[in-house]
């Protein structure tokens, strides 16, 4: 019998909610796992940076704004089991950012209400995070 060794993996997003108390979503990109589903923008934490540090960093390079550390508030988490990995969402909001968001990692962003997020395919690990985003907003 062969043991597969299980990866964990940390990924850190962001629900950014804006004056409308509409959220960000991205939709993945081809070619990507999940590709065409959408997300909730963030990305993998890596061994050198807190979760946060993570959220920051990752916003930064999928849609060009900059966060403050002190404008992060931790939501909820979700996790994801696999034959090969076990995947940890952790997801913060905002309702403070730089700019108006551009698209750079995802083939479109699209600002949603609470109530429409059910209307979107998302991976499989978001459910639980739209659930919690929609107790608070609805």
């Amino acid at each position: 019998m062969q043991i597969t060794e299980v990866k964990n993996q940390i990924v850190a997003t962001i629900a950014l909610i804006n004056d409308e108390n509409k959220i960000l979503l991205g939709k993945r990109p081809f070619g990507k796992t999940f590709e065409n589903l959408w997300e909730f923008p963030g990305g993998k934490v890596k061994s050198n940076e807190t979760v946060e540090e993570a959220v920051i960093r990752e916003v930064k390079e999928e849609i060009n704004i900059d966060l403050k550390m002190n404008c992060l508030a931790p939501l909820t988490f979700s996790n994801f089991n696999s034959k090969n990995y076990n995947l940890v969402i952790l997801l913060y909001i905002s309702r403070i950012w730089d700019s108006e968001p551009k698209r750079i990692f995802h083939s479109e962003l699209k600002w949603v209400k609470a109530n429409e997020l059910n209307d979107y395919s998302m991976p499989p690990a978001n459910k639980n995070l739209k659930s919690s985003i929609q107790d608070l907003l609805i």
